[in-house]
């Protein structure tokens, strides 16, 4: 009766023990968000539609390195980013901003990452693109769900009109095409785009505001996991990886 008893109790303490390893390794998953709307190099897909590369997945993988966590990557569109962080079903978001979405509190935020310019995009023989009123009446090509706060005003108004596409080749391409006036690109997705095999003879205007940062944004709903991601997301803007990432996709020299 004793042996028994104590086979039993054996074989509960392994069932709690296996229960609380299935648990732990639950949480070990850091479920990251990387839409495929992000332009190359910040996402670079395969045919199939994996993550394979880019700025994205270099930070994200070794956030889960220096995380000791396991990771997933989630492909969601922007427009369903915010909700999915607000509930917990996904863990964090990069390259976002808190002037980009509509409850900013709601996250925690990440330090900063880098900063990133805002471009107009036109044909070369077209008019450069310097203020407001240079815009007006034009088709601009902008990514779908993505914000653009300085032109948030006049597209409401109907002043300049918002024409939405997947990708930033797909804008490119209706540029080229005369079928938009103006494209709007971030620097580092343009110029690596041009860079590698990018066609058509276009012009390139900052946008008259300050180049604004970028961040991720990371989930409230597991406060622990959250503590850790914050505390590696510091190590990597600390130790200059994301910056010595951000000059390999620019073409730069290494410092």
């Amino acid at each position: 009766m004793l042996f028994i008893l104590r086979q039993c109790v054996m074989l509960l303490l392994l069932i709690f023990t296996v229960a609380c390893s299935v648990a732990a390794s639950e949480r070990s998953v850091l479920r990251a968000v990387v839409s495929d709307s992000n332009t190359p190099p910040y996402a670079i897909f395969d045919d199939s539609g994996k993550l394979t590369a880019g700025l994205s997945k270099d930070i994200l993988d070794a956030l889960a390195l220096v995380s000791q966590l396991d990771i997933q990557y989630l492909d969601l569109p922007r427009a369903r980013i915010e909700s999915w962080l607000e509930t917990g079903q996904a863990d964090i978001a990069c390259f976002l901003n808190p002037d980009w979405v509509a409850e900013p509190t709601l996250y925690l935020w990440s330090p900063p990452l880098f900063a990133t310019q805002q471009l107009f995009i036109r044909r070369a023989d077209s008019q450069p693109i310097n203020a407001l009123p240079d815009l007006a009446g034009k088709r601009v090509g902008t990514t779908r769900g993505f914000t653009y706060p300085e032109l948030e005003q006049v597209f409401a108004l109907g002043d300049v009109i918002r024409d939405d596409a997947h990708s930033l080749q797909s804008n490119l391409k209706r540029l080229e095409q005369g079928r938009l006036d103006v494209v709007m690109s971030v620097d580092l997705s343009y110029y690596f785009f041009m860079n590698n095999g990018g066609l058509g003879r276009f012009g390139a205007d900052p946008i008259w505001s300050a180049p604004p940062s970028v961040y991720c944004a990371i989930s409230r709903h597991n406060s622990q996991l959250s503590s850790r991601l914050l505390r590696g997301l510091n190590t990597l803007v600390d130790n200059k990886f994301i910056s010595r990432q951000l000059r390999r996709y620019k073409g730069e020299p290494a410092e």
